[in-house]
């Protein structure tokens, strides 16, 4: 087919303009086929230019941007008759970057959050992959080093210690390209998480250092020579950088994984392989397969995360070493939220597009379409069908002392994206009120998953919005004519009340000889008092305790006890 094409080079050129300007009239934009991105995963295209030794070689660009931001791909066949034609697919996915565009604008357009929500205690993942030779490792080294400015900066000093690995998968082996490629090994622990055995950690201090150690790492890559680039990175590469905060020792320690992935190759690349070269492809490959399984099943789960409905998700991170590493990044059990960026590298060149419509088939399958449901009617007990002037509303209302801004907490989130934030990147956003400390954070989330969780029940049923203070007047009658039991709670009427005690919890039935003549049943009750920490949390005093009346203990109020805080919250709120 080359030569079939330096044959035909002309005509190749001005069909492809001319389709391209032919799309550029036809093509419409319909609403309805757009979908939103996925919560924590986004799926771009980065097509390379063309190197001087193809522009000397004249070849054209066969993978073109469009005004719409799909990227077209332009394959040259020929006809029955021997005649020349153009075959036009069309990948759209979150974004596509064009030759003109550098890796700074990829970096502010969709990484820098990405060291924003590391640096709030968060955990991100960047992957470049593609073709040998599109591209990968130049993106990679670009983002680092945009990565490491950022986390290095100046305000920053003092405030953060930073620590980081790096180290290479090839096949089911691992090597530390800081430790004079040592063997290292990945195990889990009992907690389920995947610790790595053996690897050097890292503590620069200033951005120099920290370059100076990628670049050593750079140097003890294996590479070798394929058909279509010479130094062909033939490992995973794998970038760990850790943020702890010194500031707040509790808060998650953010997580940062930038990995250049080994370069694809076809078939028709491997012929002349040597049988070891081919059982590396053959691993290569594996390992791709599984890591597009794992981020599509992760991305599957990100999308119904918060429904009632949400089934459960198989993530198959242990079929490869590779995912079996970053497992973490896909574990739908971890307390870390991890927010993923794929950029799939192109090769712009015509006679590369077999292996571009490869990539870009691939970075397609990562992308999972968000489904449109019919929206609910807003019910102010259910917080999924919130907009996002009701999400602000409850954050003002039930954010306690400090009041927490929720301009900050929740800038455009609805009810059902506000769910679905996970506890760290909550709590790292309320943490950006001054003056609001860890705990009074925590608590809100609990109160948000606890109203959340109660409103499940409700999803079935059709139950308006108007229908709440009689449900809940309904609620409290039934509570008063329940049986006491021990460990229920109980709200005193003003006249019970003595040194400011307002709820007590039924411990059991007082056996003491009675001095009175009244017959009431007497419980031993003890004092809860509001925690000091914020509003809506209560401290329990078991040896503070009271005799009382039943006949008083007749408001039950539903605590139940958080193990993270320590408190009692009330269940609901």
């Amino acid at each position: 087919m080359d030569t079939y094409f330096f044959e035909n080079r002309d005509f190749f050129a001005n069909r492809i303009q001319e389709l391209e300007i032919l799309s550029k009239s036809a093509r419409k934009v319909d609403s309805s086929d757009e979908s939103e991105e996925v919560p924590d995963t986004a799926v771009c295209v980065r097509i390379r230019p063309l190197t001087e030794e193809e522009i000397g070689w004249d070849h054209i660009q066969g993978v073109l941007r469009d005004q719409f931001g799909a990227a077209n791909i332009y394959e040259p066949r020929r006809k029955v008759n021997g005649k020349p034609d153009l075959n036009r697919t069309s990948f759209t996915l979150d974004h596509v970057y064009g030759p003109e565009q550098s890796t700074k604008d990829i970096y502010d357009d969709r990484a820098q959050e990405l060291v924003q929500f590391v640096g709030g205690g968060g955990m991100s993942m960047l992957l470049a992959y593609g073709q040998t030779g599109s591209g990968k490792t130049f993106t990679v080294s670009g983002m680092e080093k945009l990565v490491v400015d950022k986390l290095m900066e100046e305000n920053m000093s003092g405030k953060r210690d930073i620590h980081m690995c790096i180290f290479e998968v090839a096949g089911s082996n691992m090597y530390d390209l800081l430790n004079e490629r040592n063997p290292i090994s990945v195990l889990e622990d009992p907690f389920g998480a995947m610790q790595l055995v053996g690897v050097l950690e890292k503590n620069p201090t200033t951005s120099d250092e920290f370059l100076r150690i990628i670049d050593t790492a750079k140097e003890l890559r294996s590479t070798e020579s394929t058909a279509k680039n010479e130094q062909s990175s033939r490992s995973h590469a794998i970038c760990r950088i850790r943020v702890v905060n010194k500031e707040s020792p509790n808060s998650p320690e953010g997580t940062f994984l930038l990995v250049d992935l080994a370069g694809s190759e076809a078939s028709a690349d491997t012929q002349h392989h040597s049988r070891e070269r081919m059982a590396e492809t053959r691993e290569i490959n594996k390992s791709l397969t599984t890591l597009k399984d794992c981020i599509r099943a992760r991305a599957l789960w990100s999308i119904g995360r918060g429904e009632a409905s949400q089934k459960h998700v198989h993530i198959p991170f242990r079929t490869s070493k590779l995912t079996q590493v970053l497992k973490s990044a896909f574990d739908v059990n971890n307390t870390q939220t991890c927010k993923t960026l794929v950029i799939a590298c192109i090769n712009p060149s015509i006679l590369d597009v077999v292996h571009s419509k490869n990539t870009l088939r691939y970075a397609e399958m990562l992308k999972v379409p968000v489904p449109k449901a019919k929206p609910r009617p807003y019910d102010e007990r259910i917080p999924t069908t919130w907009e996002n002037k009701h999400v602000q509303a409850w954050i003002t209302k039930n954010s306690g002392k400090p009041p927490i801004n929720p301009l900050l907490l929740a800038p455009r989130e609805n009810g059902l994206q506000f769910c679905r934030l996970q506890e760290d990147e909550f709590v790292g956003r309320v943490l950006l009120t001054p003056g609001v400390k860890p705990e009074q954070a925590k608590l809100l989330y609990y109160k948000l998953w606890a109203l959340h969780i109660d409103s499940r029940a409700l999803m079935n049923g059709p139950a308006a919005p108007n229908e709440t203070k009689a449900t809940d007047a309904a609620l409290k009658k039934t509570r008063k004519t329940k049986a006491i039991k021990p460990g229920m709670f109980f709200r005193l009427n003003e006249q019970d009340i003595k040194d400011g005690v307002e709820i007590l919890m039924a411990m059991g039935v007082d056996t003491a000889p009675k001095d009175r003549e009244s017959d009431e049943v007497r419980w031993i009750c003890s004092v809860v008092r509001p925690a000091p920490v914020t509003n809506g949390a209560y401290e329990l005093f078991v040896a503070k305790q009271r005799a009382i009346d039943s006949k008083r203990l007749n408001d039950e109020v539903k605590l139940e006890y958080d193990i993270h805080t320590r408190y009692y919250l009330i269940k609901g709120s």
